[in-house]
């Protein structure tokens, strides 16, 4: 990887702080400030664009209204700490494979959870609709 197309990874932190040092502690969405969820869901939502290109995912796994449906977030933030978690410095070196591991169940679950959204590609549908 150059220089270059590291900087242009979004999710990605500068190259001084390419890894974190400690692992992350996990989100509790609920117990953030309207700030702190607007910063986190950024990263998230870089992190997810990065995620579903790498692997590419699509919308029947990672549809582009995740961020509106609770439990897509939930497990896409508890996947990404984990990410975090797995290429920490203090890591030891066979993390990433346990992460890849848990990935493949996660995939399973985000499946089963859009499956019951209703989401289709470009069309989005309201957890709670009106009734």
């Amino acid at each position: 990887m150059t220089d270059n197309s590291r900087q242009d990874s979004a999710f990605l932190p500068g190259p001084e702080l390419m890894q974190e040092a400690f692992p992350p502690l996990p989100l509790c969405w609920p117990a953030l400030t309207e700030l702190e969820k607007k910063d986190q869901l950024e990263a998230l939502n870089d992190w997810t664009h990065w995620l579903a290109q790498c692997y590419a995912l699509d919308h029947r796994t990672v549809p582009p209204c995740w961020a509106q449906h609770g439990a897509l977030r939930e497990e896409l933030s508890a996947l990404r700490t984990a990410w975090l978690t797995a290429f920490a410095v203090t890591s030891p070196g066979d993390a990433p494979l346990d992460w890849h591991t848990n990935f493949a169940a996660t995939r399973q679950r985000l499946a089963d959870w859009v499956s019951r959204t209703g989401c289709r590609s470009g069309e989005h549908r309201p957890d709670f609709p009106d009734h």
